[in-house]
């Protein structure tokens, strides 16, 4: 009986990460479209230079925010500040990566590719994990625009406010003014939404 269950639950999960993996660029198309058309509405552009905490935004390596804390300053992490002066999250990790393999730094455009390589699959392979945690038969609740909301809003929690800055990829929250965090916020609940209304209608669309 167990053996069973195992069986016809484990498609059921690769489906809903397939399923989670194109819903995931439906997100990032969203959250792109919030930058664009939303978030300039809510807070003026000198106040938001951090963007969505470096996931949506060109980073610009040599051209440090007037506004930007000096280094070290609300930095949180245990390790110490790793990202470098006006860098965005999403770039410091494309730039790490890129000297750990090929011992060099990376110029301009390559920053700007390795922010965007980043932005993009960090976003689609959150959707495959929200593909799998929403699949037919499991005890969550299933795919839709207000699950997918939540599980961006948990996304921007765990990681923009958390897990990022503890990383010294960004600095810590005090860095950022109270409608940073807010356009974060919405970007990434655009982000879930979509990727939740992504997953619904490939659900149908393609039943099981």
């Amino acid at each position: 009986m167990f053996t069973l269950l195992r069986q016809t639950a484990q498609p059921n999960l690769y489906r809903g990460a397939v399923l989670g993996l194109v819903g995931g660029v439906v997100g990032v198309l969203a959250m792109g479209q919030y930058w664009v058309r939303i978030a300039p509405l809510l807070t003026p552009r000198s106040e938001d230079a951090e963007g969505d905490g470096g996931e949506a935004q060109q980073p610009q390596p040599d051209q440090p925010q007037p506004d930007q804390p000096q280094p070290d300053q609300n930095v949180i992490s245990p390790f110490g500040q790793q990202h470098e002066s006006g860098e965005t999250s999403t770039a410091a990790m494309g730039r790490i990566a890129y000297q750990s393999v090929t011992g060099k730094t990376p110029g301009t455009e390559t920053r700007i590719a390795l922010s965007e390589g980043v932005h993009w699959g960090f976003g689609i392979l959150s959707g495959a994990l929200y593909g799998a945690l929403t699949a037919r038969h499991s005890h969550l609740p299933a795919a839709s625009p207000l699950t997918g909301a939540v599980f961006g809003a948990a996304l921007w929690a765990l990681n923009d406010e958390g897990l990022v800055p503890l990383l010294g990829l960004q600095d810590g929250p005090a860095a950022s003014p109270a409608s940073g965090h807010l356009n974060r916020l919405g970007a990434h609940v655009f982000y879930g939404a979509a990727l939740g209304m992504g997953v619904w209608a490939l659900d149908r669309i393609k039943p099981e």
